[in-house]
């Protein structure tokens, strides 16, 4: 029994030097050759400030009525002077008949269709295109999140798929079907006209469902006389209320925001920056400097003005945003991975080495260490952006070695190593 312990004993001791053996020899080859080497990437830095400020547009509200109002027009869909912007019903009932009106004449729209291409078979078959395609865009815009353009085009694909079913109906059916469905339609249209009354769009605009009551408040009108302590002041008109909407009109928005006098010293009237909404709206915009108010306590409000994407900055008002002076693009390597090095390096074809004095880093390519000379775009808190330059190693380089020595995104770059130059064995 004891030779069974002494064993066992034995055999965990030995064990045990074994791994302490293993992560000593780890350690001392570390601190022989501490080689630590990291991805590079293209990444992308900006010259920014964040600030908080407010949307403004020439908004008329249009008329409130009582009743239950509802919208025949998109969010920021254009509409003419005259045309319908919503309907108001004056009770559920002609509510209820006005949605099965809707119904009845799109089952109509579907059995004229399958009437006339109950005898052609290649209507059916661009049918059949027509609903594959649509699967297609609907799946698209429901992994992209775009939930409104989702639901119309669920509609659509649910009429196209009506249509190819009634196709299988004979002609007979078809126009028995087609004629008891337009005298039903004839009825109940004479029977919703009475129940509701439209509205009318008393100028050309765009049409917003929601008013928040700035639309009285917040007029381009004020923007020109606007300071720091004015703009914060600024609050919602509590009488300003519609539940019809509203109708942008002009061609031009503005967004105005306070900004710090020393981030807007470069900044001048007819410039242009760009502003990222920081919610709202997934595009960078190029704005001009409209206006920069008069300084007040180390502040000024700066005024910026677009002509585009006015239809779908309707729904924005109160908006956190970055101003983006410059921005930068390069790839990314750590502080400590860049060198100021001499090294030697081959010489074009036919001549010697030559030794060259560059800002470089170090690549680890197989086995080998390979310089990559490189120029600083930015400079960030623990990174910079660099740029290939393997022109700093002469002008008459192969397309081969301009090759080698530039760095690439995905490059593994050497951020730790002792003794390090090019062409160094390393493990």
């Amino acid at each position: 029994m004891r030779d069974s312990n002494f064993v066992t004993k034995t055999i965990a001791v030995a064990a045990f030097l074994a791994v302490m053996v293993y992560f000593a020899t780890r350690l001392g080859g570390y601190l022989v050759d501490p080689l630590i080497t990291t991805a590079a990437y293209y990444y992308q830095s900006d010259d920014a400030v964040t600030v908080t400020g407010y949307v403004v547009r020439q908004e008329e509200l249009l008329p409130d009525h009582s009743g239950l109002v509802y919208s025949t027009r998109q969010e920021g869909e254009r509409v003419g002077k005259g045309r319908s912007v919503a309907t108001v019903y004056h009770s559920e009932a002609a509510l209820s008949d006005a949605r099965q009106l809707e119904i009845l004449e799109q089952r109509l729209d579907q059995l004229q269709y399958a009437q006339s291409a109950a005898s052609g078979a290649q209507a059916v078959l661009k049918l059949d295109n027509s609903i594959r395609s649509g699967i297609f865009t609907l799946k698209s815009h429901v992994a992209q999140g775009n939930l409104t353009a989702a639901s119309t085009e669920s509609g659509t694909l649910q009429t196209l798929v009506l249509k190819r079913d009634y196709t299988y109906s004979g002609e007979d059916e078809l126009a028995a079907q087609i004629t008891a469905l337009e005298a039903e339609i004839r009825t109940l249209r004479s029977s919703a006209q009475a129940g509701s009354s439209a509205i009318t769009a008393p100028r050309a605009g765009y049409y917003a469902s929601v008013v928040d009551g700035y639309e009285t408040v917040l007029t381009p009108a004020i923007l020109e006389d606007l300071t720091p302590s004015t703009l914060r002041a600024i609050a919602p008109d509590a009488a300003a209320v519609s539940r019809v909407g509203k109708l942008i009109t002009g061609s031009t928005w503005y967004y105005a925001a306070v900004v710090s006098s020393a981030d807007a010293a470069d900044l001048r009237e007819g410039g242009q920056v760009t502003l990222r909404f920081l919610s709202g709206l997934d595009r960078d915009i190029t704005m001009e400097v409209h206006s920069l108010g008069r300084e007040e306590n180390g502040e000024r409000v700066l005024v910026l003005k677009s002509d585009r994407f006015l239809s779908i900055t309707t729904l924005l008002r109160r908006q956190n945003a970055q101003l983006i002076f410059h921005a930068y693009g390069g790839i990314r390597v750590p502080k400590s991975a860049l060198r100021v090095v001499t090294d030697t390096v081959p010489g074009s074809e036919g001549m010697e080495e030559q030794e060259v004095r560059v800002t470089a880093v170090y690549c680890r390519v197989g086995r080998l260490a390979q310089l990559k000379p490189v120029m600083v775009v930015y400079e960030g808190e623990d990174y910079y952006l660099v740029s290939p330059d393997p022109e700093a190693l002469g002008s008459a380089l192969t397309e081969r070695q301009i090759e080698l020595y530039s760095i690439r995104s995905g490059d593994e770059v050497i951020v730790t190593a002792n003794n390090l130059y090019n062409g160094k064995v390393i493990g």
